[in-house]
């Protein structure tokens, strides 16, 4: 089994890479958070409504 020292071009793509996997999981934590948000902001108004309602 040989280990080669990584090349500059290989380190670069290598922290690329990186780079685009945390992209994409920000992403996805910022829209399943935004989801939760409006999930909860329906539970607020849908509770609000059957209170005016039951008044």
């Amino acid at each position: 089994m040989s280990s080669s020292i990584p090349t500059e071009h290989d380190v670069e793509l290598r922290a690329q890479r990186r780079q685009v996997v945390l992209r994409h999981v920000r992403a996805r934590r910022a829209s399943s958070l935004a989801r939760k948000s409006a999930v909860a902001r329906t539970a607020v108004l849908l509770r609000s409504t059957s209170y005016h309602e039951a008044r």
